[in-house]
């Protein structure tokens, strides 16, 4: 490992891992949005079965969001 690399360590210790879960948190919020407005755009056109499975994603990614906004959350 190089000298810079111990220097900086993991990131921790400077705040990047909180900056990465905010930005990996917006990004999941964004993705969310999408999918759900597209589930609501397909319903009357695409099969039953792909319009559940979007909705499912949406919940799926929901529940990463509220685990990762959590304080210590993982």
């Amino acid at each position: 490992m190089s000298q810079k690399q111990e220097q900086t360590g993991n990131g921790a210790g400077n705040g990047s891992d909180a900056q990465t879960r905010v930005r990996v948190v917006a990004d999941l919020k964004a993705a969310s949005e999408t999918i759900e407005n597209s589930a609501f755009d397909l319903a009357g056109d695409a099969s039953p079965d792909v319009v559940s499975d979007l909705i499912r994603i949406t919940a799926d990614l929901q529940m990463l969001i509220a685990q990762l906004s959590q304080p210590g959350g993982r």
